[in-house]
């Protein structure tokens, strides 16, 4: 994950140095929201190219201060609440990452004290529902108090048309309000905690032991089969505030084009935190291996094929959507770069390519990511472990490791705790979903220079205990060396 992380770093400073240097900064520029039209000091200037970049909120009128502040966010992935006043928001999902690298933070103290109750369903299961609610209570309060406020008044709402520069109003506040709910962790970090709670839930009521397991399947395919049909819907809607049509699943507040964006921003974000319930409850049932749904995710071709590529299609997707327009286009490049964006924060506009497009840029994002695991992570990983073994003194050349050791270490690196060999991998916190994590880990810690061993999820997924995975390695590594990898 860490030399991923990396290798999106460096684009998001060739993008830097591409799309905001010294001789494109301005702190006099003003904007009508329109692509061609630039104002300078209130004085309406066609045909200026529109490249040029303000400072951060923290630092608007210093170039350097604001590169310096953005690389320095990015590198320590602190790109979140009240950070996002010091950076330019050139790599939006590295606010993402930092929210991950939070929610490791408080891991082990939530491990602890989940685990007090440990076998109790009904601790469990009301604690989950009381989440629900919080969560639901939460996303109505902040869109009822949210969705009035006044915008930038930078369209006429009867005509649609854009209005003069003068009659511009300022709503700095209300959108610094609701950029930093977007944000503000803690309400991101919820549906982490959810998470964890569903999963001592399901160790203690272990639904896949029961008679009844099947049901679950019905379960779950039925939450996937909702999900779709809200897909669509919302996808097929009208849209631009025009609801002749007889049925919306947009608010008006939270569909109108004459608004600055802001309140639609916020509606497009508590539309999907209001189904929490839903997903809630279709991770639980998938869990189980029933239906429909969980024999397609566990396909080989999903699993081992399409699976390991998800973080770097995280990553990567925004660029590759950028390059795909810009080389169907001749060379026409979406306003991500030629002009100002209608909002500060992320998430501006899709890049508009036809829908059928969409699978061509799927396709291209998936051959990049594999692209990026064999030449670039390759590279980074060995830049990192270089580092470590000039800097920090750690080598991986002792073929003699103990697998045991390692694997404990391992763990507590990525839970907080030195777990014992008779614990499951749901008692460590790992389950199916850490494997990946713990596998990538684990083949770099105990491959040596003369000794790889590949380790993989897949390897990893017929163990049970941490014992169980003691074994695992022993046997990888037996193979490996008896076939002189």
């Amino acid at each position: 994950m860490y030399p991923m992380y990396a290798v999106a770093l460096i684009f998001v400073f060739v993008n830097l140095l591409v799309t905001c240097r010294p001789s494109t900064f301005r702190s006099d520029f003003h904007w009508d929201g329109q692509p061609d039209d630039l104002y300078i000091d209130g004085d309406e200037t066609k045909g200026v190219a529109p490249l040029f970049c303000e400072g951060t909120p923290a630092t608007p009128n210093s170039y350097w201060a604001s590169l310096f502040l953005t690389i320095l966010v990015y590198i320590t992935g602190s790109a979140i609440t009240p950070i996002y006043f010091l950076n330019w928001w050139m790599g939006y999902y590295f606010w993402f990452s930092a929210m991950y690298y939070q929610c490791l933070m408080i891991f082990p103290a939530l491990y602890n004290r989940l685990a007090n109750y440990r076998s109790n369903v009904k601790v469990y299961f009301y604690t989950l529902i009381s989440l629900l609610l919080a969560n639901l209570v939460l996303l109505l309060t902040t869109w009822f108090v949210s969705k009035d406020y006044e915008g930038y008044n930078h369209y006429d709402e009867s005509t649609g048309e854009a209005n003069d520069v003068g009659e511009y109003e300022d709503a700095s506040a209300h959108n610094a309000t609701i950029l930093s709910w977007y944000l503000f962790s803690p309400f991101w970090m919820l549906y982490f905690v959810i998470g964890a709670v569903t999963a001592f839930l399901y160790d203690a009521y272990r639904p896949g032991e029961k008679n009844n397991t099947y049901i679950w399947g019905y379960v779950a395919d039925g939450c996937t089969l909702l999900m779709v049909i809200w897909s669509i819907c919302l996808i097929c809607q009208d849209g631009n505030g025009n609801h002749d049509n007889g049925y919306a699943l947009r608010p008006d507040e939270g569909d109108r084009f004459t608004d600055t964006a802001v309140t639609s921003r916020l509606w497009d974000n508590i539309c999907g935190r209001l189904i929490a319930p839903l997903t809630t409850t279709w991770v639980f049932a998938l869990s189980t291996g029933e239906g429909w749904t969980a024999s397609i995710l566990r396909t080989p071709f999903y699993v081992e094929v399409i699976a390991p590529h998800a973080y770097n299609c995280f990553l990567f997707h925004q660029p590759v959507g950028q390059w795909y327009l810009a080389a169907t286009r001749q060379g026409h490049w979406w306003n991500w770069w030629r002009y100002r964006k209608t909002m500060y924060w992320f998430s501006p506009s899709p890049v508009p390519v036809e829908w059928y497009e969409y699978f061509y840029v799927v396709i291209l994002t998936v051959g990049f990511s594999a692209l990026m695991n064999v030449t670039a992570m390759p590279f980074v990983s060995g830049i990192i472990n270089l580092i470590g073994e000039v800097v920090f003194g750690v080598s991986n050349d002792d073929d003699d490791i103990d697998m045991e050791d390692a694997l404990i270490v391992a763990i507590e690196d990525m839970t907080g705790f030195a777990p014992e060999l008779d614990w499951t991998l749901d008692q460590c916190g790992l389950s199916s979903v850490g494997l990946p994590q713990l596998a990538a880990r684990l083949q770099k810690g105990l491959s040596s220079k003369t000794t790889p061993i590949p380790v993989s999820a897949a390897s990893l997924g017929s163990a049970r205990t941490v014992g169980d995975i003691v074994d695992v390695l022993y046997q990888i590594k037996e193979q490996a060396e008896a076939d002189g990898i």
